[in-house]
């Protein structure tokens, strides 16, 4: 019968120091001047008390908005459009953003359709809802975040907030607004949408 040998302590700690890079990793939400920010509630996942899942997926309400919006800019866009949504990694200056929906112009991305890397390529929309980061300060996170892709190259972010049921709609060289849910959004070359009257259809 053989004898069970216990791990020498710097195996042990090693390893354990190696699953906790390889959870980061897993848990980084976006990359800011070179500085990782981790989904909300990476810290109970560190503690073996939730699954990485538990912490990286979306609400009902944000899934559903992201779908339908998706959905709706598919059906109503012009061929010259490519709509890609589902946590899209964006490089931009110093490290990459996620983007919940974005809506590139086909002839800017046509090459990259296949790639299996984060996109270089400025989208023309950005879709936010509500935000999965462990950002402390909420406001400065998403204000800088907008900051960062209008300065990137995109031309409008629109973000929208479940808990006050209102939308931010931010344009380069334009002031930002706050509109309420019924209000109509406009998207696109007049393309406008009306998230209460989205969320009305099944």
């Amino acid at each position: 019968m053989g004898v069970a040998l216990a791990e020498k302590p710097e195996v042990a700690e090693e390893k354990r120091d190696e699953r906790r890079e390889r959870l980061l990793r897993l848990l980084t939400y976006e990359v800011v001047d070179g500085r990782p920010i981790y989904y909300r509630g990476y810290k109970d996942v560190l503690e073996g008390k939730k699954q990485p899942e538990e912490v990286m997926g979306a609400s009902v309400l944000h899934a559903r908005l992201v779908a339908k919006i998706t959905s709706w800019l598919d059906r109503v866009l012009e061929d010259g459009y490519v709509v890609m949504s589902g946590e899209l990694g964006y490089f931009v200056e110093k490290g990459w953003r996620s983007l919940d929906v974005a809506v590139f112009r086909y002839d800017d991305v046509k090459d990259k359709l296949r790639s299996r890397r984060y996109i270089d390529v400025p989208p023309v929309l950005v879709v936010e809802v509500d935000t999965h980061g462990d950002v402390g300060n909420e406001m400065a996170y998403i204000s800088g975040k907008v900051e960062d892709l209008l300065r990137s190259g995109v031309e409008k972010v629109v973000w929208i907030f479940t808990d006050s049921e209102k939308v931010l709609i931010a344009e380069r060289g334009k002031d930002w607004v706050i509109v309420g849910w019924d209000r109509d959004i406009d998207l696109l070359e007049g393309l406008k949408l009306n998230l209460e009257d989205l969320l009305k259809q099944p």
